[in-house]
C-alpha cells in the first residue's frame, strides 16, 4: 500500500508581503516579443522566475498601446509587460508597481539594463502609493492565488484609474477562473471582448 506522500503548497507570500521569505537566487534570461529584445534577470520570491510566464508572454503579444499617455503594469514582478509596453509606446509614461520590493528593485534594474527610460517603478499596495493617478491603458496578470476577494480589489481599483475609453488588459488561466473574473468586472465597462485563447489562457481587452 502506497503511502501518503505530504504535499508542499506554493509559497504565496510575495502576493501579501514587501519582502519575500524565500531566499534570494537571481537568474538571467532573454525574451524576445514583437521585436523587443530584453535581457530580464528574476530573483526566487518573484512570480515565474527564470523564464516568462505564458500568460504574460501572450499578453505581451496582443496587448493594443497608446503612442502617448499613461500605462500602469500593475503587478509587475520583474517588469517584463511594463518593460515590453515602454519599448513598443516610447512617447507613453510607463508605471511598474508591485507590493514585492525585491520585484520592482528588479524590474528598474531590467529597465535600466535595457535602457529603457520611459518608465518608473514603484513599490506598495497599488491603491495606496499610486493615489489619484489615472492611466489610459492598464496591464494586468492578476495574482489568482492571492485569491478571488484580493483579484477582485486590485481590478476594481485599476478600473477606477482608468480614464474614459481607458482599456484594461488582462490575462487569466481558463482552470484558474478566467471566466469568474472576467463576469465579476464586466458590469464596470463599457465593453469585454475576449481577444486570444491559447494553451489555457485568455487575453482580454476592457474598455471603460
Amino acid at each position: 500500500m502506497a503511502k501518503n506522500r505530504p504535499t508542499t503548497k506554493p509559497d504565496t507570500s510575495h502576493y501579501f508581503s514587501e519582502q519575500p521569505h524565500t531566499p534570494s537566487r537571481p537568474r538571467k534570461f532573454d525574451v524576445s516579443v514583437r521585436g523587443v529584445q530584453l535581457t530580464l534577470t528574476s530573483d526566487r520570491g518573484i512570480f515565474s522566475h527564470g523564464r516568462v510566464d505564458p500568460g504574460s508572454l501572450l499578453l505581451a503579444r496582443k496587448m493594443a498601446l497608446p503612442e502617448s499617455g499613461d500605462i500602469l503594469d500593475l503587478g509587475c514582478g520583474y517588469g517584463i509587460l511594463g518593460l515590453v509596453a515602454a519599448k513598443l509606446a516610447p512617447g507613453a509614461r510607463v508605471t511598474l508597481v508591485d507590493i514585492n520590493k525585491r520585484a520592482t528593485q528588479l524590474a528598474a534594474e531590467n529597465a535600466a539594463a535595457n535602457a529603457v527610460i520611459n518608465v518608473e517603478a514603484l513599490t506598495g499596495d497599488a491603491p495606496e502609493v499610486l493615489g489619484g493617478r489615472k492611466f489610459d491603458v492598464v496591464l494586468c496578470n492578476p495574482p489568482i492565488r492571492a485569491g478571488k476577494q484580493e483579484v477582485y480589489r486590485l481590478l476594481t481599483d485599476a478600473t477606477d484609474r482608468l480614464r474614459p475609453g481607458g482599456m484594461l488588459w488582462l490575462v487569466a488561466r481558463t482552470k484558474q477562473g478566467a471566466k469568474s473574473r472576467i463576469r465579476d468586472i464586466t458590469p464596470l465597462f463599457t465593453s469585454v471582448e475576449t481577444v486570444s485563447r491559447k494553451r489555457g489562457y485568455r487575453v482580454f481587452c476592457c474598455q471603460k
